[in-house]
Parts: C-alpha cells; structure tokens; sequence
C-alpha cells in the first residue's frame, strides 16, 4: 500500500505542477491605449512619411499613386485588416482540442464503528465531442475569415471610390473656378459698358440692373466652386487617412479629367458575370449562408449525446490516528455522463435553424438583384452621359464660331465691344456647361466602374486591388 500511496502523490504533484506551469507561460505584454497619443500621432501624419514606395507628393501624383497611399494610411482599412487577423487566430482555436477539467477533493468520513478520517482524491472530466463537430468548428472559423477579407475587399473599393470622387471634385471645381472668374470678369466689362451705355441714354436702366444680377450670380457660381474645392480637399485627405493640414502645398493633379473622349468603357459580358458572382457584396451574402448551414448541422448533431467521461481516484486512511501508511485504503472510479434526450430532440433549434439558413439564401438572391440593378443603371446611364456631353461640346463649338464672327466684325469696326463681351459671355457659359457634362460623365463612368468593382483604365488597374472580382 506504502507504494500505491507515492504513486498517488506523485500523480498529484504532477497535475499541479501541470496547472501551476500553464498558467505561468508568458503572457502578451500590455499595450495601453492613449487616445491623446493616438491624436497627436494622426495630426503628425504627413504624405513624405511614406518613403520610396512613392515620388515626393510634391511632383504631384496621379490616382494610382494617391490610392497607394491611401492603401498604406487610412485608418479604417487598418481596421477591416486586423478584423481579418482576429479571424485568423480564431481558426487556431477552432483546431484545437478540448482541454480536461480536473476537480480537486478533500471528504471527511465519520462511521459508528471505526474513527473518522479524511479521504482525498481527484477526478478528471474529458470531453467526447461528437463526430464532425472539430471539422464543423474549424469550417465555420475559415468561412468567417473569408468574410472578413471580404469585407476588406468592399473597404478598399469604398475608399477607392471616395478617393476617385474627391480627386475628381478637387480638379473639377479648380477649372470651374478658373472659368467663373473669367465669366466674372467679362460681367464686369458688360456692366461698365452698359452703364456708360445707360448713362448716355442708348439704353434703359432695366438693362443695367440684368447685367447687375448675372454679375452678382456668376459671384456666387463662384464663391460655391471654391467652397466645393476646400470640402473635396478635406474628403481627398479623410480618404488617404491624413489630416487636411497634410495636403498644404501638394498639387492634386488631374489634368485630363474633362476629356470624356479618352473614357473607354467597353460593356464587357465577361465583367457583368464576374461582379453578379464575385463582388464583395455577394460572397458575403454567400459566406453567410455556408455558415447558417454549418450552424444547422450542429444543431441536427445535438440528436446524439455528447459524451463526459470522468475518471476519477480517491485514497485515504481509516482513523486519523492510526499510521496512514500502515492502513491505507484507495478507490478509483469511472463516471460517464451525457443528455438524455427526454423531453425534446432539439426541434426548436434545429427549425431556427432552418429558418435562418432560409433567410440566408434569400439575403443572397436580395444581394444579387441588388447587384444586378446596381450594373443595369450605370450601363445605362454612361452612354446616355456621354451623349450629354457630346450635346455640350456642339453648343461650345456654336458659341466659339460666334464669339469668332462677332471678333471680326469688331475688328472691322462693324461691330461694337458689347455685343462683342456678350459673345464671350455665351462662350463662357457654353465651356461651363461642357464642364458639368464632362462631370457627370466621368461620374458615370466611376458609378460603371463601381457596378463591375474594378478600375476600368489607368493605372490603378495594374494594382492589386482585393477588390477587383478577378485579382
């Protein structure tokens, strides 16, 4: 018996020793959070930060160049990235095995015939998962992860997209500001002319007070432009992820914006079947439904017991005053336990989970209808929009010729200057309104662009953008 009770000690001094070490492994160091830090820090940021992946901000770069940097610093896609880091680790632990549960135990006896002693022991709870469920966890923790590179995927378009719209905004409302302080200029030469016109009699005073009005809009067309320049600013450094002090004295450089000639948009059915399959929007809405069914094979496991097997062993001696080791007595003891399946066979939650798996795949078929509208109004506004600019560019060819005729006839001194600024002014209008059509076109165009989530030309399609249904 003298042995039997060293090898029950041992075996508890290992156990111990086995509790006492798992809980001594290094623990991850602290990382408190500063939210002062953390401000100061993002007020610092600065475009020359990101070193020779990048020309100097300074040269300008074109939208490639702006969507790495924004790659590289906005916040929110550093986010959706560790979303992606914690999936992965929870594959780890839906891999892993169940550890034991052991229970200490001390039991004081007491029996009429014999002193009373004290009995220890220990006894150790296994669990017996049942078939298919380790496969099933490890399954569920992979879906997850690819929805949260999925989501990933729609972040980078959407700062894609809110990075294409600040630059166009930026570029768009600097070359309507150039034109409106030209249009400000010829309404002020208009008005003076006009006055001395009014003041010598040729004309009424009523026609000076128009010239005052188209003088005081064109004022405010212009003061707008510039207000819309200063918010595009502020969106385009919210999209990189720097403040708006970041972009003092950098030039936001899109010169060929307005030339809708050199958009190519090609409806290509290749792309249409790719984004009803392959967008984000959809492998999400797939991704879910895979786990609604994972979550419905667990819940149809739950009909089988799971199994608690729990061994066990206690020792002791008969009085505490005798020799325990002259007198040592010993028991060992095996218990299973498990569900008794009594009173229900888990129907409820297997019908909820039916029925979420039902909603799942509805959720899809919403998403993809979702998409399916999504593309048939970009394909058919683009060419509708390139149309509308194709209208534009006719009225400014009218109003160059007559500004052109007008232009001779004065030199020939068979005109007069007012008739000739009225033409410039119709010129000048006509250009504003070949901007706007160039606008909407090129927002058309990025609204395609959206629709098939990929860059349709330049050089952001040679980047490696998750989002793009076939990269």
């Amino acid at each position: 018996m003298r042995a039997g009770g060293e090898f029950t000690v041992a075996a508890l001094t290992l156990a111990l020793a086995a509790v006492v070490l798992s809980g001594c492994m290094s623990a991850p160091p602290p990382a408190p959070l500063s939210p002062s830090n953390s401000a100061a820090a993002f007020d610092a940021r600065r475009l020359e930060q990101l070193g020779a992946d990048l020309p100097p901000p300074s040269t300008g770069w074109d939208r490639a160049q702006w969507l790495k940097a924004a790659l590289a610093l906005n916040p929110q896609l550093a986010e959706a990235r560790a979303r992606v880091a914690v999936s992965v680790a929870a594959e780890r632990t839906a891999a892993q095995h169940a550890n034991p549960t052991m229970n200490l135990f001390a039991e004081y006896v007491g029996a009429a015939a014999r002193s009373a002693a004290w009995l220890y022991g220990l006894s150790m709870d296994f669990l017996l998962r049942r078939p298919g469920d380790r496969s099933r966890a490890i399954d569920y923790a992979a879906i997850e992860t690819a929805l949260a590179k999925s989501d990933l995927a729609e972040s980078i378009w959407s700062v894609r997209a809110a990075l294409r719209q600040s630059l166009l905004d930026v570029a768009s409302s600097r070359d309507e500001s150039a034109l409106l302080e030209a249009l400000v200029a010829q309404r002020q030469t208009l008005l003076a002319s006009d006055r001395a016109r009014a003041d010598a009699g040729e004309i009424s005073r009523s026609q000076m007070l128009a010239d005052e009005l188209e003088l005081s809009r064109a004022q405010q067309r212009l003061r707008q432009a510039q207000a819309r320049a200063i918010d595009a600013r502020s969106r385009l450094a919210a999209a990189v992820g720097v403040p708006a002090a970041a972009l003092d004295g950098i030039p936001v450089q899109w010169d060929g914006w307005a030339d809708v000639d050199a958009l190519d948009a090609p409806v290509s059915q290749g792309w249409r079947s790719a984004a009803l399959i392959g967008r984000p929007q959809i492998v999400h809405a797939l991704g879910e439904y895979d786990l609604a069914e994972i979550a419905l094979q667990n819940e149809v496991a739950k009909r089988w017991p799971e199994m608690h097997l729990t061994p066990g062993y206690a020792w002791g001696a008969s009085g505490v005053r005798e020799d325990a080791l002259s007198d040592f007595s010993q028991e060992s003891a095996l218990g299973v336990n498990f569900e008794l399946p009594i009173f229900n066979q888990h129907q409820g939650p297997i019908g909820e989970a039916l029925a979420r798996r039902e909603a799942a795949a509805q959720h899809l078929l919403a998403a993809q209808a979702d998409v399916f509208a999504q593309i048939d109004r970009a394909e058919l506004a683009w060419p509708r929009a390139r149309a509308a600019w194709d209208d534009a560019a006719a009225v400014v060819a009218i109003a160059d010729r007559q500004h052109d005729i007008e232009q001779r006839s004065f030199a020939a001194g068979a005109g007069d200057r007012p008739s000739l600024v009225s033409t410039q002014v119709a010129a000048s209008e006509a250009r504003l309104l070949l901007l706007a059509a160039a606008y909407d076109a090129e927002s058309a165009f990025g609204t395609l662009e959206d629709a098939y989530r990929r860059p349709l030309q330049g050089a952001e399609s040679e980047l490696p953008l998750t989002g793009n249904p076939q990269s």
